[in-house]
């Protein structure tokens, strides 16, 4: 597990949408609005009116409603994040089944957004800020990994901030429930390039070692505002994950110092 502390130490949520059709989620979650749509699906926000408490409701896209193997997979993923229920920094997992042919899985909902909310317009992040929360995120993905669950999609919109502003690792194995670790079948890279592992940008199996290195990016982006290998498009800055140099973080931001490139070099080693 890295410890970024050692290894960095110097010498608020989206839009949301109401829903007009109560219908979306089962009868018990009340007031749904939309807060993300991705290529898997949508994620709500709802009052459970059983338990008193505001959740955030994972539905699968309908296009994958009758692909059995993609439902399998999606509800697997749910039931193998709810046994990291009890792990610091995991978004907790309430209940995984089905509505109206389509799987959800219900979690908890952390108001204080992502990361990627958070560095919008504010990047670079005052480094002992940036620290704790990489340090959060790194010992979450390393119980995971413990338990045999990869992540395969950490970038800052998937590390959500509670009212404490501790990260929370969110959307485990989505790209894996599509059957599509990095590309999709026709070859096309998926929205999160950005993040990719060299063996992803290949179209290879991710591993706990790719979830490493993503969280890598994240910290070169929390410390400088910027990814390493951003591009014109996502194809370029995948194929930039695997034959590009690895920039200078300290000549991007004046108050990290020079030894911390090695440390960058190493972790994001092609």
């Amino acid at each position: 597990m890295p410890d970024w502390r050692e290894r960095f130490r110097p010498g608020s949520g989206g839009q949301s949408v109401k829903v007009n059709d109560e219908n979306v989620l089962p009868a018990r979650y009340k007031r749904p609005e939309r807060i993300a749509r991705g290529g898997m699906g949508e994620i709500y926000r709802a009052e459970d009116a059983m338990l008193a408490r505001t959740v955030a409701v994972k539905v699968l896209s309908e296009r994958f409603a009758d692909d059995e193997g993609i439902r399998g997979r999606f509800t697997r993923e749910g039931l193998a994040v709810a046994r990291l229920s009890n792990v610091p920094n995991i978004v907790t997992i309430f209940d995984v089944g089905e509505h109206d042919g389509r799987p959800i899985i219900v979690m908890e909902y952390l108001a204080g957004g992502s990361l990627e909310d958070r560095m919008r317009g504010r990047a670079p992040c005052e480094t002992g800020q940036a620290l704790e929360w990489l340090e959060q995120a790194a010992n979450a993905l390393d119980a995971a990994h413990r338990a045999g669950i990869v992540h395969r999609d950490v970038k800052p919109g998937n590390l959500l901030l509670d009212t404490r502003d501790h990260v929370n690792v969110a959307d485990f194995g989505i790209a894996s429930a599509a059957g599509m670790d990095s590309f999709t079948q026709t070859g096309t890279i998926m929205g999160t390039a950005g993040y990719l592992s060299p063996e992803q940008a290949k179209g290879e199996r991710a591993s706990a070692s790719s979830d490493l290195y993503a969280l890598a990016v994240v910290a070169f982006e929390l410390l400088t505002g910027r990814r390493p290998f951003a591009s014109d498009t996502p194809t370029a800055e995948a194929a930039a994950h695997i034959h590009a140099p690895i920039p200078s973080v300290s000549a991007l931001n004046d108050d990290v110092p020079p030894q911390v490139d090695a440390v960058f070099r190493r972790a994001l080693g092609k």
